[in-house]
């Protein structure tokens, strides 16, 4: 008599038999059943599977792949499949997130599986809820803490009744029996299949899937989300300890479930940051007043009438408009001057806007800087921090909303699932401390309304790249990669990295959060690649090409973006 084994562990000794590729790239999107003497069978249907080093610093070694994103009543749950390739026990929790590039928010996990003592050579069914997503979304991007990275184009689908196998079906084909119901049946490992050294009883042991209700701030202490939350400021050339592989050393954002995310755009006269729900315009007072005086310059006309139009295209109905200084100065004096300086601006909108609107004018000092005074740029720091911000609610629609209709140039279609990345279209090492690391620049492409920014960072030595290493700008602190940015060729406009949630005060030691892997560094020893990526605001219009300027290892012109 023939034992029928469970579906979860039949599936997971078919994906034992994964071949392993290159470690930091994307492999094929078909992961592979098993044949007559352990020859891979193609599984039907779609398939969204990369493999890549998750968690920490030399953290897990793994093939993940994205089974299933569906709707379930009042909420979203994600299906997919953990395969340790590694040669040892190791023990990650997966702060996996979505993202919807149209609907421009985040979702982040209500509850967390398990991601403990993955064994070398099995395969672990998982599943997270989320918040449901919005009837329209169609397609999200999942986001993974490791060098596998975004999984873009997956399908949003209904669950109905009991979840059912994988997308595509059950494997079918030579060497894959099953009973007279369908249901799968094992005989053990195909002739020639050696399993993973260290995998226990042949490696086909398999944890079934979880849906614990951890709530989401305990299960993910600790642990690295793809969503960055780190304290560093500076590109790092730590020689901190390296924390245990597995263990995750970044705490998950925290706040609005699910959150909006944030544009980031700067120009020599003025800052814009957006979102599908708010916009705010920071006019450089330098560009509008004389000295340090409420008078508006001479200059200030052609400022405020490029603003005005671009307010009303926004479809604005209730204006805020807060003045801010520098730290230099009496604070009594600086309140008064940042207070008659929004009221000078609001006077002026109100002319080119009409008295339709609501209008609110108030005064903030140097209460609220957004740069860091006091280093050797403390010139533009201060430059920066005066300004005065005009802010509004706008609807989703006139930013761009998951249906895809938008008022705003820079909204597109969800980007397909990329199996891999394309080649290396530009290289240039740069100097960190005694040692050397290499960025290898591969094409951009586009997500919704954000430019995805692809390379891989590589440790040319001496010695092993320290596992806090991160290249964030000073201003934006929190994410991995917040001093690489975009540019249009010949543009004046900067495209920085997409911010998880509203302003944090990142000027008096707030932490922002940003769309990128979660960390910068996942594997330490030398010449290994390891792949990073960062969402940008993607610039107005059917761009094909932008500079990227990758902070430390400097600028690359015409990287092309598809």
């Amino acid at each position: 008599m023939r034992r029928v084994l469970p579906l979860a562990i039949f599936l997971s000794g078919l994906l034992l038999l994964a071949g392993c590729a290159d470690t930091d790239r994307a492999v094929s999107s078909d992961p592979p059943t098993a044949g007559p003497n352990g020859s891979p069978v193609p599984r039907t249907g779609p398939g969204y599977a990369k493999e890549g080093w998750f968690g920490t610093a030399d953290g897990l070694h793994a093939r993940f792949e994205v089974r299933a994103v569906e709707r379930q009543g009042t909420k979203t749950v994600l299906r997919y499949g953990v395969t340790s390739l590694d040669s040892a026990v190791k023990s990650v929790s997966f702060g996996v997130q979505l993202l919807d590039p149209v609907g421009r928010r985040l979702y982040r996990p209500t509850g967390s599986t398990s991601g403990e003592n993955f064994t070398p050579g099995t395969a672990r069914d998982m599943a997270a809820e989320f918040p449901p997503l919005p009837p329209e979304t169609q397609k999200v991007t999942v986001l993974t803490p490791g060098t596998a990275g975004e999984f873009t184009g997956i399908p949003v689908t209904t669950a109905t009744g009991t979840p059912g196998p994988p997308s595509g079906g059950l494997p079918s084909g030579p060497g894959v029996p099953t009973t007279g119901t369908g249901v799968p049946t094992w005989s053990g490992p195909p002739s020639g299949f050696t399993p993973p050294s260290g995998a226990p009883n042949g490696g086909t042991t398999t944890n079934g899937p979880s849906l614990r209700g951890e709530p989401f701030e305990r299960a993910f202490a600790g642990a690295p989300s793809p969503v960055t939350s780190s304290p560093s400021s500076s590109p790092s050339s730590s020689s901190s300890g390296t924390p245990s592989p597995g263990t995750g050393t970044s705490p998950p954002a925290t706040g609005a479930n699910p959150a909006d995310l944030y544009d980031i755009t700067e120009s020599q006269t003025k800052d814009v940051t957006a979102s599908g729900s708010q916009v705010t315009f920071a006019l450089h007072t330098d560009a509008l007043f004389e000295g340090d005086k409420a008078k508006l310059a001479a200059g200030a006309k052609a400022v405020l009438d490029e603003t005005a139009q671009q307010v009303k295209a926004k479809g604005a109905r209730t204006l805020t408009f807060e003045g801010h200084t520098d730290g230099k100065g009496d604070d009594a004096k600086n309140l008064k001057l940042s207070k008659d300086r929004a009221e000078a601006v609001m006077k002026e909108l109100k002319a080119r806007l009409g008295g339709g609107l609501t209008y609110t004018a108030r005064g903030m000092g140097e209460a609220q800087p957004v740069a860091r005074e006091g280093g050797a740029d403390d010139a533009a720091a201060r430059a920066r921090n005066r300004r005065v911000e005009i802010s509004f609610p706008v609807g989703a629609t006139l930013l761009g909303s998951s249906t895809g209709s938008s008022a705003s140039p820079a909204a597109g279609a969800p980007a397909a699932f990329h199996a891999q990345d394309g080649k290396t279209v530009a290289s240039r090492s740069a100097q960190f401390g005694s040692a050397k690391r290499r960025i290898d620049v591969k094409p951009f492409y586009r997500d919704g309304p954000y430019v995805v920014a692809v390379f891989d960072i590589v440790n040319e030595g001496p010695g092993t790249t320290p596992p806090d290493a991160s290249y964030p700008n000073k201003d934006y602190p929190g994410g991995a990669f917040t001093a690489f940015s975009i540019q249009v060729q010949g543009g004046k406009e900067t495209y920085r990295g997409v911010r998880v949630g509203a302003e944090t005060g990142a000027a008096e030691g707030g932490v922002g959060a940003y769309v990128d892997p979660g960390r910068a560094v996942f594997r330490t020893a030398v010449n290994q690649p390891v792949r990073g990526f960062v969402y940008l605001p993607a610039p107005p219009g059917n761009v094909t090409s932008v500079t990227f300027n990758a902070g430390p290892f400097g600028n690359f012109d015409k990287v092309p973006v598809s």
